[in-house]
């Protein structure tokens, strides 16, 4: 096979092209302005952290997080009114990972069980703060309400949803 002749010269593109492409980067998996409904992005709010420098959205303890496999992170804020929701997502190693970790934090939040949905396995709680963990193929991604629970389930329920969308194409990984 002559890697030169045009047909195997475009094959090849197109692979490198895809593999480019594959890897989905976290902040562009962060909801945008408006995707939830009443949510704006809270200007200046975004943080992005790569490796060790994930210290910038974990001041304290982020080595459980390399270690877990978070290979990068972003943090974003969202504001409806006096309502806040923090969303996270964290690109990990590998699918089994991102398991390993959403177990990690089930058995410290004492959950008994994991919800296993269409796209996603997850579990939420309600104290201290209404929130919902989640992961989709090797994508953790926490999303935490500051405001009370039984107002917080719903909009919980679209950022995971939102969320789901745009990671599902890149759970293959």
């Amino acid at each position: 096979m002559d890697l030169m002749k045009p047909r195997y010269l475009i094959l090849t593109i197109l692979v490198l092209a895809g593999a480019a492409c594959a890897g989905t980067h976290v902040q562009s998996i962060l909801p945008a302005k408006g995707s939830v409904k009443g949510f704006g992005v809270m200007p200046n709010s975004l943080q992005y952290g790569k490796g060790d420098d994930i210290s910038k959205i974990y001041d304290g303890g982020y080595e459980l997080y390399t270690k877990a496999g978070v290979i990068d992170a972003a943090r974003q804020m969202y504001q409806r009114g006096n309502d806040y929701v923090e969303v996270t997502v964290h690109a990990m190693k590998s699918p089994k990972a991102a398991m390993d970790f959403l177990r990690y934090w089930q058995k410290e939040n004492k959950v008994k069980s994991l919800t296993k949905g269409r796209l996603s396995t997850s579990f939420a709680i309600a104290k201290p703060n209404a929130a919902v963990y989640f992961v989709t193929g090797a994508y953790f991604t926490t999303a935490i309400a500051f405001y009370p629970a039984d107002k917080a389930k719903k909009d919980l329920a679209g950022f995971q949803a939102e969320i789901e969308k745009k990671t599902v194409i890149g759970s293959k990984k």
